[in-house]
């Protein structure tokens, strides 16, 4: 599903199809796979896969982007339950040169504004590997708090255990009004 942004955005923007390409590429890569998992399976072609993602009213992709525009990785709503108004949020920076810069931060904020905000949701929740803390004290700038420990299971089976995060909307409005 595609989603238009305002221009109050400044690290996330729409998906484009010529992004496929490059988030494929960063889908081989050996550290982002131990982070992340895959998205794409061995057989998805950059078509199939563009023409699903528009049509999925399940899952919200947007790109992140550097301040020059340049795509540095992706923010994703998935299993994005309607009538429970809540859905589980991926994020990923592709581009190793921009870690540690505080680009994942500024683009999970900016999504879960869209989810809060633009889709209604009520809570949004994620999954983080416990051996993670980078991600794990981004996550928590943001506003979402540990709610439970999960086994690791399916695509990261065999790796740390994972933290169960969440951040609901009766909790972040505050938070912003504060800031």
């Amino acid at each position: 599903m595609l989603l238009s942004l305002t221009d109050e955005f400044r690290r996330i923007r729409c998906l484009r199809h010529e992004d496929v390409p490059v988030l494929m590429a960063w889908d081989d890569d050996p550290d982002l796979f131990q982070l992340t998992g895959k998205k794409f399976r061995r057989d998805d072609n950059q078509k199939d896969w563009w023409n699903h993602l528009v049509r999925d009213r399940s899952r919200l992709m947007f790109g992140i982007v550097n301040d020059g525009g340049r795509l540095i990785g992706d923010v994703e709503l998935l299993q994005i339950l309607w009538r429970a108004g809540e859905a589980e949020i991926r994020i990923s920076i592709g581009d190793k040169s921009c870690w540690n810069r505080g680009y994942g931060t500024q683009a999970l904020q900016e999504a879960v504004v869209a989810a809060f905000h633009f889709l209604s949701l009520h809570r949004v929740y994620l999954r983080v590997r416990v051996d993670n803390p980078r991600a794990i004290r981004s996550y928590e700038k943001v506003g979402f708090r540990a709610v439970a420990r999960l086994q690791a299971t399916g695509r990261l089976a065999g790796y740390a255990d994972l933290r169960l995060m969440e951040i609901t909307r009766a909790h972040y409005l505050p938070m912003v009004a504060r800031a």
